[in-house]
């Protein structure tokens, strides 16, 4: 049986969105439907997501709780963590959540299989069978990460950065190099003139 909050139908929502269904959506549907049942979800830019990462979790995020990179509200704060900090426009609530490390016999044999598959030695016979044991762990680990408690799965802390500003309409500059318009903020100047980020990088390793 699913937590509270994880209906069938938000799974194949998500999953229609995402393309298949892994552990790495599962664990983004529970932080989702924690954010919905805590802070909302977002029709316009009402909520805000920052993600530490970049892995499917953010997928179900987008899918579930309205949070995307195309209205401004989902922003990528590449640390290479899985966590996800919530912010509520409307009265300032904000929470960030941060994924345990597990160290079960689940983990455990994951690592072994992974191990095993990256033998290239293994004969086409054995490589299935393998490969069949790793298709039963992850469904185990679908079934235990949509089901056990939420406070084993996260840790419930304030956020690391401030919420983010509302979406905003910035001016474009034309790069002085390849003639491309780039959005303001992301105008590099060097030597005088104005860059794109490419372009910047371009000049500044030739140098």
């Amino acid at each position: 049986m699913y937590a509270p909050g994880i209906t069938q139908e938000l799974i194949d929502k998500a999953v229609a969105f995402h393309g298949h269904w892994c552990p790495g959506l599962s664990t983004g549907i529970r932080a989702a439907v924690w954010a919905m049942q805590n802070m909302g979800t977002a029709a316009d830019e009402e909520i805000v997501a920052v993600t530490e990462t970049d892995m499917c979790a953010v997928d179900a995020i987008q899918a579930l709780v309205g949070c995307t990179f195309g209205k401004g509200n989902l922003i990528f704060r590449d640390r290479g963590k899985v966590a996800f900090s919530f912010f509520r426009r409307s009265d300032g609530k904000k929470a960030r959540l941060m994924q345990k490390l597990r160290e079960d016999d689940l983990s455990q044999r994951a690592r072994q299989i992974r191990q095993e598959l990256e033998n290239r030695n293994l004969s086409e016979k054995t490589r299935a069978e393998w490969e069949a044991q790793a298709e039963l762990l992850k469904k185990q680990r679908i079934e235990q990460i949509l089901s056990q408690p939420f406070e084993e799965l996260f840790s419930i802390g304030e956020p690391l950065c401030d919420m983010p500003h509302t979406a905003r309409r910035l001016p474009t500059i034309i790069c002085d190099a390849c003639g491309e318009g780039v959005m303001s903020t992301r105008i590099r100047e060097v030597n005088g003139r104005h860059l794109c980020i490419d372009c910047a990088e371009k000049q500044t390793s030739e140098n």
